[in-house]
């Protein structure tokens, strides 16, 4: 006890270390619940999604003169049907997350936050928002593998470069901000081609889509990317951003919060019946 309150002491600020613990503890249980409440779900809904690979097929159409034609060509490299297992792993990975840092970790973790950063943060959401935009791409239309590839690769770029923020800003006076200006760029391109899929789908639909699904989508590009504006205010000092504890436990709350939205919202946007 002697040991936690001299640490609690030395951090400066009005947030404990005690108390992201239990903070950290409460979000695991509620993240655990969803996740088990999402994966009954799941496995109990049936649905199913081919994922393709698109090749080039050369046909030679004669030879004199010599002619050939280009196409591309779709093939099913496999089926998805555990979607909901899939889905379930999102919250499911949030709450062994928050267990480790607040039991096995939470020396390391404390040590990490009196030098400003967290990498545990880093490492799961490199995990969990990969998984999150794997599935938002899916329902959006995106099958084709390599595509979703390089999607999920540039998003967890995009959060590595959050993990180089706080590990460069260690060492200096003022803000070094490229890590943020590139873990944007690699961030923001994901959701251009989820735009640009998008797009060409409502414009070779006969009827526009109702007005709630742009407003879904909306809310998928919000509550995906908040976590970029918690970092900004911090790093930026803005009021109470000024304390690193603050912005950590404000990162735990937008985790509890943003994710469970989203999942629910992909939840039901998967299993809505046709």
């Amino acid at each position: 006890m002697a040991v936690e309150e001299n640490m609690e002491v030395s951090s400066g600020s009005p947030i404990s270390f005690s108390y992201l613990k239990k903070f950290n503890i409460g979000a695991g249980v509620l993240h655990l619940f969803t996740g088990i409440l999402m994966l009954f779900l799941g496995l109990n809904l049936e649905w199913s999604q081919d994922v393709y690979s698109i090749y080039l097929d050369f046909q030679i159409i004669s030879l004199d003169p010599f002619e050939f034609l280009v196409q591309p060509t779709p093939v099913v490299l496999f089926t998805l049907t555990n979607i909901g297992v899939i889905l379930a792993s999102f919250p499911l990975m949030s709450a062994l997350a928050h267990f480790l840092i607040a039991y096995p970790l939470n020396d390391r973790y404390v040590a990490n936050l009196k030098k400003g950063m967290n990498p545990y943060r880093w490492y799961e959401y490199s995990v969990s928002s990969s998984v999150m935009i794997f599935l938002i791409t899916f329902l959006l239309g995106i099958w084709d593998i390599w595509s979703l590839v390089m999607i999920v690769v540039l998003n967890a770029m995009m959060i590595m470069f959050g993990y180089l923020m706080e590990v460069l800003n260690q060492y200096t006076e003022k803000t070094n901000w490229s890590p943020f200006i590139l873990g944007t760029i690699a961030g923001f391109t994901p959701w251009v081609v989820l735009a640009g899929y998008f797009n060409a789908a409502i414009s070779m639909a006969e009827t526009n889509p109702p007005t709630f699904v742009y407003i879904i989508i909306a809310m998928y590009f919000i509550l995906f990317n908040i976590f970029a504006l918690n970092m900004l205010l911090q790093y930026k000092k803005v009021s109470k951003w000024k304390d690193y504890l603050y912005g950590e436990r404000m990162y735990i709350l937008l985790s509890l919060i943003a994710k469970t939205l989203l999942a629910w919202i992909v939840f039901a946007g998967i299993f809505a019946p046709f």
